[in-house]
């Protein structure tokens, strides 16, 4: 395996470990502690927990795909770490001086999650190609070199 697509494939699968250990930091300081965007940072930090494990679920789904096609089952994996990750952040954060643990914050965490796993659903698992789907198989077609040789058997 060429080494640009060795090094894509690792980092790839690495991704979403860093990314939980960045969570993790964030969620061990204190509220203003980050950063402060003055008349925003209310509104600011609130919204991102939509995004915060969105983007935790769909690094998981493309770690994924750097091993193969996703499957209904890699998919549903994928779903349930971000959202114990979800549970444990907030649980985490109930014990950080000046930060709190509330039901609010994990809907808001949850919502992110389900808009995704939705996206995916209906894109990657999809009876019609889409774009984003497509877009998903080629990440797996380009990364892992026995896949790309069952597609061509398929094809041929």
């Amino acid at each position: 395996m060429p080494l640009l697509k060795w090094l894509v494939r690792s980092t790839l699968r690495i991704l979403p470990l860093g990314y939980m250990a960045f969570i993790w930091y964030l969620s061990s300081q204190s509220s203003g502690a980050v950063v402060n965007f003055s008349f925003y940072d209310s509104l600011i930090k609130e919204s991102l927990h939509l995004v915060e494990f969105a983007l935790l679920y769909a690094l998981l789904v493309l770690a994924l795909l750097t091993w193969g096609e996703l499957s209904p089952r890699g998919n549903k994996i994928a779903l349930v770490i971000a959202v114990l990750y979800a549970l444990l952040d907030e649980f985490h954060q109930y014990f950080v001086p000046s930060r709190s643990a509330t039901v609010t914050d994990l809907i808001k965490d949850f919502l992110g999650i389900a808009v995704v796993w939705y996206l995916i659903k209906k894109n990657y698992f999809a009876q019609q190609p889409t774009r984003l789907g497509g877009w998903l198989r080629k990440i797996t077609l380009c990364l892992v070199p026995n896949q790309v040789r069952s597609e061509e058997e398929k094809e041929g």
